[in-house]
C-alpha cells in the first residue's frame, strides 16, 4: 500500500479540516501514511503533483457557485491527468446551500484523467460569506457519518475490484450558479472587492500572505486590493482586527438572501463505488 496523498484548496481552512479527518481515519483503516499538499496559494500551483502507482489520491475543494472554483479548474484538470491510474476519492465542501455539479465535475475530472474513483463526499461546512450559515458544521453527527464512509471506502480499496461510481449532476457542466439578491434578481458582484479600514489595520501583512490569487499588494503599508478577487474571504477571516470587509450592496443582498433561504440544515452526502 502506498501513501494517501491529500490535495486541498482551502482559503479559510474549512475544507482542510474535513480532508484531515477523512484522510487520517482512512489511513488508520488501511494502514497507510497520509501526506498533505496544499494548492491554495499561487506558488503552490506552480508545479503539478506526482503520484506513485499505489498512492491513493484524496482531492478536496470547496464549492464556488455550484462548481469547482473557476480559477483553479485548469490546475485541477492537469493535476488529475495521470498515467498511474490511481484509486481516488473526491471531497467537496459546501456552505449549506447546495453542491450542484461540483462533485460530479470533480469525479469527472478524475475519470477523464484515468483515475479509479472509489468514493465521493459532499460535506457541509460554514459558508465562507456568512458567520451563521452552516455555522458549527461539520458537527459530531457529520463526522460520525464521515467515519462510516471511510470504513466503506477502506473495504472497497482493499477489495481491489474494478469500480463504477454514480454521482448526481453534470460531469462536464458549462454554467455556474447565478447568485440572487433578496428580491430574487441576479446579484452582480463579480467585480466586488474588499476594503480595509485604515484606523483598524495594524499593517501586519497577513492578508497579503493568505490571498489564493496573490492579488493583495502593499501600498504604503496598507493592503491594496487591485487584482482578481474570488470572494474566498481568506483576507477578511484572517485579519486579526476585523479591518477588512466586503461592503458591496449586491454582495450583501446575496448574503442576506442565502442566510434567509438556506437556513434549514442540509446533510452531507456520500457515494461509494459499486
Amino acid at each position: 500500500m502506498g501513501k494517501i496523498k491529500i490535495y486541498y484548496f482551502s482559503p479559510t481552512e474549512g475544507t482542510l479540516h474535513v480532508a484531515q479527518h477523512l484522510g487520517e481515519r482512512l489511513g488508520q483503516l488501511i494502514d497507510a501514511p497520509t501526506e498533505y499538499h496544499s494548492y491554495t496559494l499561487p506558488q503552490e500551483r506552480e508545479e503539478l503533483p506526482t503520484f506513485e502507482t499505489d498512492d491513493i489520491v484524496l482531492w478536496a475543494t470547496p464549492v464556488y457557485a455550484g462548481r469547482i472554483p473557476n480559477k483553479t479548474l485548469d490546475y485541477v484538470r492537469q493535476a488529475l491527468h495521470t498515467q498511474t491510474h490511481n484509486k481516488s476519492l473526491a471531497l467537496v465542501t459546501f456552505g449549506n446551500r447546495a453542491y450542484d455539479n461540483a462533485l460530479a465535475e470533480l469525479v469527472g475530472l478524475m475519470q477523464d484523467g484515468g483515475m479509479q474513483t472509489v468514493g465521493a463526499v459532499a460535506m457541509v461546512t460554514r459558508h465562507a460569506f456568512s458567520d451563521t450559515l452552516g455555522a458549527g458544521r461539520p458537527n459530531h453527527e457529520d463526522l460520525a457519518a464521515l467515519d462510516r464512509f471511510a470504513v466503506q471506502v477502506a473495504k472497497k480499496i482493499r477489495s481491489g475490484n474494478p469500480t463504477v461510481i454514480h454521482i448526481p449532476g453534470e460531469a462536464h457542466p458549462d454554467k455556474y450558479y447565478t447568485p440572487l439578491k433578496t428580491n430574487n434578481a441576479p446579484a452582480g458582484f463579480l467585480k466586488a472587492k474588499p476594503s480595509c479600514d485604515s484606523t483598524r489595520c495594524t499593517r501586519c501583512g497577513r492578508c497579503l500572505e493568505v490571498c489564493p490569487m496573490g492579488s493583495i499588494t502593499n501600498t504604503d503599508g496598507m493592503p491594496a486590493f487591485d487584482g482578481i478577487c474570488i470572494k474566498c474571504q481568506a483576507c477578511r477571516r484572517s485579519c486579526p482586527t476585523g479591518a477588512i470587509a466586503f461592503t458591496d450592496e449586491e454582495y450583501l443582498s446575496h448574503v442576506a438572501m442565502i442566510e434567509r433561504t438556506f437556513a434549514m440544515p442540509k446533510q452531507p452526502e456520500f457515494y461509494v463505488a459499486e
